[in-house]
């Protein structure tokens, strides 16, 4: 650590002066026993070092931790600690949201790198140091009130003045990039890298500064005083193979669970070849969840990577898979396995879990598509801090066709560069076809997928349980009777105003005790207490009909005899045909496809629907491989214009006249949403606990509560609808920007909120 480095514990202020320069401070401690700026500078450089090593930039993190807090040289910023007395877990941390009114530590050394390496490699570092409490700013702007926050204005010393410092006799290494660059990618590599590296000084600096500062916190982290330290991957395998043994020692003799058994060993098989992206075309149904966590750990151990990470597409199916990996995993889950999503159950959240979210360090992520893929185009401290930890890593994107036609441009680069600079593989899973590979016809795919199953034809056919009819138009008073002389049948539809008005329908004509509805208009706890029930009915063959919005699909582990599918695109379709005869316990089960009474709701809904429509005449079977493979040709391929429809890609560029790289973080973070609804959380007082929950807030006995606790009991609504519920009195907002649902008779025990109990116009509550 000593390359070309002046011994920075001899650096004092001004260079004169007797009082050493001091980082962080502690609450009734004398200064000699606050951090010395050299001793924590050392720490951050050191972690950050080891941390960019992972792809191959080691001399640059180093240079981001030893330079990282270098405005704590001024005598401003040392006055405020000698001032002030008070505890700092980071003193004069600026806030991410809003200009600081403590000193302005971060520019300086921004301006020191810029200076020193210059060019591009020192902007890229500049990027890093000048954000690292508010985030990654934009390059620069075009408006004179955003200007002001952004990097060209903070490097500026003629427009941006911050307390003088002097950084005596340092000396920086020559920094050469690790990156092989791709024709025409360039700014959008570099874009990457900079986050990267962001993440390695985001995540060295808070772990270094919780040593000073939470040294009992330290310690749990580290695992070596908690009583949880995180299992190997050999360990999660040597208990994975365990308990897939004992699965198939005791699985029935039918077909579906000897092509599970197959998909099994092609898993296994595969994990010998070299890291990149690979594809894993499995029919719902075939065992998929847990032989891709067998591959993962095998190839992870087999190619001396870290981590797997496994990405579900929809936080209604999240918990599912988790608590398969649980079961199968046995106690090592406790510590080996985190979950980051937003309906995590508190009874999981452990502080195992809690410390895991925050930067990934650990041999499992349980994560969903959007928290992944967002967070690759972020630009705030949390989201980045946890980034650095998917170099060498395993990545399953489960469902991978479910990233949006409009950010496929982005999202695939993001990939592409993942295995390209980063060393990772990268699964791509889909129940259908593959969607995501180069072609003829799609410029854009990923090459060098290689099949994890050779040939997946004979899978699809084996594993074919089921037939898909469409039965054209049915009003809900004539699909309403089909559904009530069924005794076991799901029905999915695509609003939930369309869930609600059915299920009421099938409730009156038949044993409402028998008729179940789920939509995201109920609360998480609510929505799996339902699915334990459905369970438990199906299982004991008691009558069981549910009506449903698409949370059902990719993933939830229902079988019904019969299912009801409102006009949806081909993959949709196939979804719902997986909740249809799941186990084969039936010669053949039936999927029924209806035009509703209403359309699919504007959008990406209703363009699947009409390219489905559009190719029913041609591909009358939408599980054809041939009618899948159509589909996407029609709805994904063909879309060149809408791949960067948002322009995250316009986001990035270089001035080669310049030598600077156009980089507009905070644009590229808005312009990435996978989910792009403005929507509001209200508390529903659910059950006994969340009672207390929505008590002590309504009360004020607590000012606030982690989101973690109040999730399970939160439903979200369209902002508009909200503002005029609280006109009505029927929500209070609380001062943490929670809503607390007051008038309880809007909360049904069958259906969640019901918009036709609050006398709104129904419109107001969106689909």
């Amino acid at each position: 650590m000593e390359r070309n480095w002046h011994r920075l514990d001899r650096i004092m202020h001004k260079g004169n002066s007797s009082k050493p320069c001091y980082a962080h401070t502690r609450t009734d401690c004398p200064p000699a026993d606050w951090e010395t700026l050299a001793a924590h500078l050392d720490k951050v450089a050191q972690s950050a070092s080891i941390f960019a090593e992972a792809f191959g930039a080691r001399l640059w993190g180093e240079v981001l931790g030893r330079c990282h807090d270098l405005g704590k040289l001024s005598d401003d910023f040392q006055h405020y600690l000698y001032s002030s007395g008070a505890a700092s877990g980071d003193a004069g941390a600026e806030n991410e949201d809003a200009p600081s009114l403590r000193v302005d530590h971060s520019t300086f050394g921004a301006r020191f790198v810029a200076k020193a390496v210059g060019r591009v490699p020192g902007q890229l570092l500049a990027f890093c140091i000048a954000g690292h409490h508010t985030g990654l700013a934009d390059e620069s702007s075009s408006d004179d009130a955003a200007q002001r926050s952004t990097l060209r204005h903070k490097l500026d010393p003629e427009k941006y003045v911050i307390p003088e410092a002097t950084a005596l006799g340092i000396e920086l290494p020559t920094l050469t990039s690790p990156l092989r660059l791709s024709r025409g990618e360039e700014a959008f590599q570099l874009a990457f890298f900079t986050r990267m590296l962001f993440s390695c000084l985001i995540d060295a600096d808070r772990t270094r500064t919780e040593e000073f500062c939470d040294p009992e916190g330290a310690v749990e982290r580290s695992g070596l005083g908690a009583g949880f330290g995180r299992p190997s991957l050999a360990a999660l395998k040597y208990e994975l193979d365990r308990s897939l043994r004992k699965k198939q020692e005791e699985a029935e003799p039918i077909e579906v669970n000897r092509q599970r058994a197959i998909v099994l060993q092609h898993c296994c098989e595969a994990a010998h070849l070299q890291p990149g992206f690979f594809s894993l075309n499995v029919p719902t149904g075939g065992g998929k969840t847990l032989s891709s966590l067998a591959f993962a750990l095998n190839h992870a151990l087999l190619k001396d990577l870290r981590r797997v990470v496994m990405a579900i597409p929809y936080t209604s199916i999240i918990e599912q898979t988790a608590d398969v990996y649980r079961d199968a995993l046995g106690t090592l889950a406790e510590a080996g396995l985190v979950e980051h999503h937003t309906n995590l159950q508190p009874k999981h959240d452990t502080r195992s879990n809690q410390l895991g979210t925050e930067n990934w360090d650990a041999p499992l992520i349980v994560t969903t598509n959007v928290q992944l893929m967002e967070s690759l185009f972020a630009y705030r401290t949390t989201p980045c801090r946890k980034l650095h930890n998917l170099a060498r890593s395993v990545i399953v994107l489960d469902e991978a066709q479910t990233i949006p036609v409009e950010l496929l441009r982005p999202a695939l680069a993001a990939l592409r560069e993942l295995v390209l600079n980063y060393g990772c593989s990268i699964v791509l899973c889909t129940a259908t076809q593959p969607a995501l590979e180069r072609r003829d016809d799609f410029e854009l795919g990923l090459e060098a997928v290689r099949p994890i199953i050779p040939d997946a034809v004979p899978l699809f056919q084996a594993l074919r349980r089921v037939e898909v009819r469409a039965v054209g138009t049915l009003t809900d008073d004539e699909l309403a009777p089909r559904l009530a002389q069924e005794q076991s049948v799901l029905c999915i539809v695509n609003t939930r105003k369309h869930a609600s008005r059915l299920y009421d329908k099938v409730a009156e004509i038949s044993e409402a005790a028998d008729c179940f509805h789920l939509s995201t208009w109920m609360c998480g706890e609510h929505r799996r207490n339902v699915l334990k029930t459905v369970r438990e009915r199906l299982n004991a063959k008691r009558p069981c009909r549910v009506i449903s919005t698409q949370l059902v699909e990719a993933g939830v582990d229902l079988d019904f005899p019969t299912v009801y599918r409102a006009e949806a695109g081909f993959d949709s379709i196939a979804q719902a045909a997986g909740r249809c005869n799941r186990e084969g316990k039936l010669p053949l089960g039936f999927t029924y496809v209806f035009e509703a009474e209403e359309r699919p709701p504007a959008g990406l809904l209703r363009v699947a629907a009409d390219t489905a429509k559009e190719l029913q005449s041609k591909h009358p079977d939408p599980l054809d491989p041939k009618a899948v493979e159509a589909y996407f040709r029609l709805f994904y391929w063909t879309q060149k214009s809408r791949w960067d429809k948002h322009r995250v890609m316009a986001t990035m560029g270089i001035d080669q006249a310049r030598g600077r790289a156009l980089l507009q973080f905070r644009e590229m973070a808005r312009a990435f949403r996978m989910i792009c609804d403005n929507q509001l959380p209200i508390l529903i007082p659910y059950n006994a606990k969340a009672s207390v929950l929505w008590d002590n807030l309504a009360t004020g006995k607590v000012l606030f509560v982690p989101q973690r606790e109040l999730q399970p009991y939160l439903v979200s609504v369209r902002k508009e609808t909200v503002q005029l519920m609280q006109a009505r009195g029927f929500v209070t907002e609380h001062e943490s920007g929670m809503w607390l649902l007051e008038n309880r008779s809007l909360y049904s025990a069958s259906k969640g909120l019901d918009p036709a109990s609050s006398r709104l116009d129904e419109s107001l509550w969106g689909v």
